[in-house]
Formats: C-alpha cells, structure tokens, sequence
C-alpha cells in the first residue's frame, strides 16, 4: 500500500515478509535509497495534512511517528480499531475514524490537541469490512464512508471435473 507525502516528495510504503515483521519505510519519489521510518508490524500509512507525522495501524490501534522516523507513539486518545486499518484518516487537527460500539458504527472525530472523541455521524447501515477508509473534501465540509447497500451471492455447479 504506496502512499504519497502530501508534499510529492516521498512514497511511504509497508515492506516485510509477511504482516508480523512489516515495517514502514520511505523513499524519495525522485529515485535514491528508502529510509526506514517505524519499525516492526506497522501497516497503512498515512502522512498527517501538514506532513510532521506519519501515522499507521498496529494490533488495533493508531501509532504515529514523526516523518523523520523518531518518536514512534501510540495515539493518545484513540480507542481501538475494530477494523484491519483503513478506516480512520487524519484531518486538521485531529483524526476521523469509525468506531465500533456495542450499539452499532460511528464515524467519531478525535480531537489531537484535547484527546477527546466527538461523535461525528452514526451510521444507518453498516458500513462493512474491507471495503476502503474514510475521506473528507479538502474544505472539511464533507466527508465520505462506503456503506453497504446489499449483499448477494451466485451458487455455481461445475460439472464434469473429474
């Protein structure tokens, strides 16, 4: 999963043999030699709008690290993620995510200066697993989220495979 820096100068990418030992690296979007920015088990990186941090998923929670690869931390305020990693994404001065409650899924907003969540939408539907993250227009005035309409499945017979 290659991310772009919001500047264009750097792609961040996962690279690891397997999702136990991946780890987050950058390299400039010009050619030259990558950089390592976070260590073991990091995935979906995602810069923040004013490219001080990176952040990205591990074991259900939000981490960042500073672009430069110091300072590796743990969200302070963010709850758990019930999703793989794709669904939250930072914005101004804090990060939008889907939160899982006992009730149903939210689309919540935390606040990185306070460390408090704010309930930003609850969904009429479910949005579903794995299929994409959140996205708010470059203005804040809207944000986009999937949602699953309707499910169907095919039942198929394959004949003559012996």
């Amino acid at each position: 999963m290659p991310v772009w820096s919001h500047d264009g100068a750097w792609i961040y990418f996962v690279n690891g043999a397997d999702a136990q030992h991946a780890s987050l690296w950058k390299v400039p979007s010009e050619g030259g030699h990558a950089v390592q920015v976070a260590q073991y088990r990091a995935a979906y990186p995602v810069e923040s709008p004013d490219g001080q941090y990176v952040y990205f998923y591990r074991e259900a929670k939000l981490w960042r690290v500073n672009a430069n690869g110091t300072e590796e931390q743990q969200v302070r305020g963010m709850p758990h993620l019930c999703l793989v990693g794709d669904g939250w994404i930072p914005f101004g001065s804090g990060i939008y995510f889907r939160a899982c409650e006992s009730d149903g899924e939210d689309i919540d907003y935390l606040d990185l200066e306070t460390h408090k969540v704010k309930l930003i939408y609850k969904l009429q539907k479910p949005a579903g697993e794995y299929t994409g993250g959140l996205s708010v227009s470059a203005d804040g005035k809207y944000l986009l989220y999937p949602q699953v309409d309707e499910q169907s499945s095919n039942l198929m017979l394959v004949e003559n495979w012996r």
